[in-house]
């Protein structure tokens, strides 16, 4: 695994993500309403899903990797792996991208300063095991794509039950 195929892979996942904020945001719709949309009792709303991208970013790269701490603690306090989407804490598009964007730029610096021995080297993972930074890294780009999915989801499910074509 190169660092250049690692920040390929990030930023395509990063791109079809804004390319879904930008839909929703040019859709002509409340884009307030459509960020707090729940697709059912339970389920986590599109401004939880792309926060919880920005959360996992900082935790993943700054807590496993770095072995450090979380730059932004409420950021992950409330939207980290664990956390319960909240209907009194929905931020703005705008608050959004800047976290999206706060929390990926020093991953993608990360990743792109990368040498194939610095891929290897292990860190801690869940279950008392371990990975490679390359894997963490891969397993980020999948967690984005994976939200990002069901943000569209989420957004097809709006328009099927608000009738927007």
């Amino acid at each position: 695994m190169d660092s250049e195929s690692l920040v390929f892979a990030l930023e395509f996942s990063r791109t079809r993500l804004l390319g879904t904020l930008d839909a929703i945001e040019k859709s002509g719709q409340d884009v307030a309403k459509v960020l707090a949309w729940r697709p059912g009792p339970g389920r986590a709303h599109i401004a939880w899903q792309a926060m919880h991208c920005a959360a996992t970013h900082d935790r993943y790269l700054n807590v496993g990797i770095l072995q450090g701490s979380a730059k932004d603690q409420e950021l992950v306090a409330n939207f980290g792996g664990g956390s319960t989407p909240s209907d009194a804490n929905v931020p703005t598009l705008a608050v959004i991208r800047q976290k999206l964007a706060a929390n990926y730029n020093p991953l993608k610096k990360f990743a792109s300063e990368q040498t194939p021995q610095s891929l290897l080297r292990q860190v801690p993972a869940p279950g008392g095991k371990t990975r490679s930074v390359a894997e963490a890294i891969v397993l980020l780009t999948w967690h984005e794509a994976h939200h990002q999915g069901q943000i569209h989801l989420t957004w097809n499910l709006y328009k099927a039950a608000h009738g927007v074509a």
